[in-house]
């Protein structure tokens, strides 16, 4: 399981050689502990933004269309989708069968369903096969849905800020060294250790290039590039 954001906190100090918080006082943590609060919080942040597709960030999301309406808003903390993942859902109340959505570009939508899509107004045109990036936070689809079908997709979220003690973040356990060089950089900062911190950086930056490599480069097929000759 991931750890709560009290633990990182208190694994911090406890580096620092600093008094460690009691869940009672952790909400109101002043001074030295309320940043290493922040000094874990941005860590966390950074590790996040180093990639759009960590595995512990998958989402998936289940939308009921509205009749008439070809554009949605994307879920809380959204950050990159899956765009070969959308699918009309089986649902015998509007007669569908599970259907995948085809992926088109906004500007072919214009050039080649928008009109239709606005011409057909509230009452839609038919069910769904493609999907495209909205104009704006969000995806469209296409045809206008002429009934309330219901698509799944998936998607990878952002960070959200640990706040209370029992918040945990989506890093998995094993990294909880990673957070912690991460942190302990901002803490040195602070200090004025420039060296400590450097120390800490290069140390961060190495932990984030391991779980790159672990979880993200993962090659199932090796492309041979020799030519005969």
């Amino acid at each position: 399981m991931p750890t709560t954001f009290i633990s990182l906190t208190n694994t911090l100090l406890r580096r620092l050689n600093e008094v460690e918080l009691a869940e009672s006082d952790f909400v109101g943590a002043r001074g030295v502990q309320a940043l290493a609060k922040d000094a874990v919080r941005a860590s966390i942040a950074k590790i996040n933004s180093a990639e759009f597709e960590w595995p512990f960030n998958a989402a998936e999301n289940t939308q009921v269309l509205t009749q008439g309406v070809e554009e949605y808003s994307w879920p809380d903390f959204f950050k990159s989708a899956e765009w070969n993942s959308f699918q009309i859902q089986k649902d015998a109340s509007v007669g569908t069968n599970t259907k995948a959505l085809q992926f088109i570009e906004r500007d072919h939508y214009y050039r080649s369903f928008r009109s239709a899509d606005q011409d057909a107004g509230s009452g839609g045109l038919s069910i769904p096969d493609f999907v495209f990036p909205s104009h704006g936070n969000g995806y469209g689809v296409t045809p206008s849905p002429d009934k309330a079908y219901t698509i799944k997709f998936r998607y990878f979220i952002t960070h959200s800020n640990l706040q209370a003690t029992t918040d945990e973040t989506r890093v998995p356990t094993i990294y909880d060294h990673v957070i912690i060089d991460g942190a302990m950089y901002h803490m040195y900062m602070f200090r004025d250790n420039a060296e400590a911190a450097n120390i800490a950086m290069s140390q961060y930056m190495l932990g984030i290039k391991e779980m790159q490599t672990v979880l993200i480069n993962k090659y199932q097929n090796v492309l041979d590039t020799r030519v005969n000759f």
